[in-house]
């Protein structure tokens, strides 16, 4: 008994021994796997800086190509009116340095009413002065109906839908131009970079405190409301009174309201719309974006040549005409050419001022049209990934609109970069907007998002992943936002 016990205990002591070693065998194992994917994670975070270091170094060399081309754009071209014989010849210069690059540069039309917020503002008065006429006749009811139909087609101008009012404006031909770069692949995704070449007509402000209320934005859609109100008070007054259907005076508050929309609108009109037809030089607004998307051009023409093209994204440049009169070429130029988006996604740029101004839109449309919030986000984290801080912002209302809300309509993922985001003072829409007014940090940063952009979007397809490294579902990203 005792010599079985002591062989049972020799046993027991191999097999321990065995099963520890086994042990310190997987345990050693882990230890070197983990010190191993140690080391890779170092390695892969050395890779990123140093990718990192390398795009910013190119987009360093990039920005000074796109601040040159700035100069000579801004040089020869000069104030563009939208729809002009100068927009026209803008786009056809644009052209030309695009195929520089050994693109081909396609040229299309599209029919725009470049004189669109000039004819509203028009009707607006015309449709004030005849709802007064009717409610001074005891027809405000009739008026209200005016005044609705007029308030149906400016709804439809700020979304950039346009309006029934169009087919009593004169139509002119604007001129887009575009280039496309191919992967060597099938297509999985389409990045579009685009901006516009058009610029904008001078804002025409008044003296004093009287011509600076006149030229402001908000008085006629304030005559328009004060009107609306006292004919809706005439309304109930004659509902009550019992005479809807007869003709009589309306009291004397309904008049002097009625009076006083109509001198406030015709005094808006004079201001703005009988003012200079000077048209500002547009350097920011937006040879800026046309400089970017032309050299990330040749940036993306050169690596194709050079062996690294992309693998499944179709790159598309892209200037639009018609920016400055409710995106007209942009919206024709999406309609027209669908047949190049497939799982599309487009990066604008519009006056690229300052670079502590930037911003990515994630609204647009005169505060209408949703952009996509994803994308923002997601273009923010890049550059937070580069040691740039661009929040998200928003149009507000009545805040304007870019080329982004037409690839939006197109059901596209668009997003703007710009530093004209509320709240920022710049000379875009007047006589000082020039070449010095753009700052080259602000170039050098939107051609180094852009160039990451394009790598996680098209790294994205090839592996299938659903997020891109920098937005990972497990992590949580806080935005700052204006």
């Amino acid at each position: 008994m005792i010599a079985c016990g002591k062989r049972m205990s020799y046993t027991g002591r191999n097999a321990y021994f065995l099963l520890y070693s086994l042990r310190m065998g997987f345990g050693l194992r882990d230890l070197a796997k983990a010190v191993r994917n140690k080391i890779d994670s170092f390695g892969r975070k050395g890779k990123e800086e140093e990718r990192s270091i390398d795009e910013g170094t190119k987009a360093v060399r990039l920005s000074d190509q796109a601040l040159s081309l700035l100069n000579d754009l801004s040089s020869e071209l000069g104030p563009r009116p939208a729809a002009s014989p100068d927009s026209r010849r803008a786009a056809r210069r644009i052209g030309a340095g695009m195929e520089k690059s050994g693109n081909e540069a396609v040229l299309t039309t599209a029919r725009v009413y470049a004189r669109a917020a000039r004819g509203m503002l028009l009707f607006s008065y015309l449709f004030l002065i005849l709802s007064s006429m009717l409610a001074l006749v005891g027809l405000p009811y009739i008026s209200l109906l005016l005044v609705g139909a007029y308030l149906f087609s400016l709804y439809g101008e700020l979304k950039g839908d346009g309006g029934w009012l169009r087919c009593f404006m004169r139509s002119d031909e604007a001129t887009n131009v575009h280039a496309v770069i191919e992967p060597e692949g099938d297509v999985k995704a389409t990045l579009v970079f685009s901006a516009h070449h058009d610029s904008a007509r001078i804002r025409r402000t008044g003296e004093g405190w009287i011509g600076k209320i006149a030229s402001s934005a908000y008085i006629q859609p304030a005559s328009f409301a004060l009107m609306t109100l006292s004919l809706l008070a005439s309304s109930i007054m004659e509902i009550v009174g019992g005479t809807f259907w007869g003709f009589n005076f309306p009291s004397i508050p309904v008049i002097i309201l009625l009076l006083i929309s109509l001198a406030a609108s015709a005094l808006s009109f004079s201001y703005i719309s009988l003012g200079d037809e000077e048209c500002s030089p547009g350097a920011g607004d937006d040879l800026s974006g046309v400089s970017v998307v032309s050299t990330l051009l040749s940036y993306f023409s050169k690596e194709r040549k050079e062996g690294r093209p992309m693998h499944g994204t179709r790159l598309v440049f892209v200037s639009f005409d018609g920016e400055e009169c409710g995106r007209c070429g942009s919206r024709t130029w999406y309609h027209d050419n669908a047949y190049l988006i497939e799982n599309g996604y487009n990066l604008n740029f519009d006056g690229l001022y300052g670079e502590d101004d930037l911003a990515f839109l994630s609204r647009d449309g005169n505060g209408f049209i949703p952009l996509s919030e994803s994308l923002a986000s997601r273009c923010s984290a890049i550059a937070s990934s580069m040691g740039y801080r661009i929040p998200v912002g928003r149009i507000g209302i009545l805040g304007g609109e870019t080329d982004a809300a037409s690839a939006a309509a197109a059901s596209l993922e668009a997003v703007t970069l710009t530093a004209m985001a509320p709240g920022i003072q710049t000379p875009a829409h007047s006589a000082d907007d020039t070449v010095d007014k753009v700052s080259e940090e602000a170039l050098s940063r939107a051609i180094a998002i852009a160039i990451r952009l394009a790598g996680e979007i098209d790294g994205k397809r090839q592996d299938g992943a659903e997020e891109s490294a920098l937005l990972s579902p497990d992590r949580k990203y806080k935005l700052s936002r204006y």
